[in-house]
This record gives structure tokens, C-alpha cells and sequence, in this order.
């Protein structure tokens, strides 16, 4: 299991720690989903963005317990 990490004495859980790492991610993944234009096919984007977000803490996390 990951272990807390430490920011000027504030410590995040290994979730916390998925949700911040995932936001770079997912910022990057929507950039290239509008560019090649994927969106368009998307019948409701927030519900579509919602899920690819969660989507990518979920594998960061699942990666996050593997690795350690």
C-alpha cells in the first residue's frame, strides 16, 4: 500500500495524492480529445469529462498499489 506524503507539513493520502496527479493528465488527455475531435461524438461532454477524470484516478490509484 502507498504510503502518505508530506507537503510543508500537510499530509496527503495516496488518494489525494491520485486526484492531484491525474489533473496534468486529464487537462492534457481533453486538450488532444478536442484537437483530433473526439468531442464532437460526445453526446454530453461534462458527463464525458467527469468520467474520464475518474477514470484516470481510478488507474492512478490502481497503478499507485502495484508499484509499491
Amino acid at each position: 500500500m502507498p504510503t502518505d506524503f508530506e507537503i510543508g507539513g500537510v499530509y496527503l493520502p495516496p488518494v489525494a495524492q491520485a486526484l492531484i496527479l491525474a489533473l496534468p493528465l486529464f487537462i492534457a488527455l481533453d486538450w488532444l480529445l478536442r484537437r483530433i475531435g473526439v468531442m464532437r461524438l460526445v453526446w454530453h461532454e461534462a458527463l464525458f469529462e467527469g468520467a474520464l477524470y475518474a477514470c484516470l484516478c481510478a488507474g492512478l490509484v490502481l497503478l499507485m498499489g502495484a508499484l509499491h
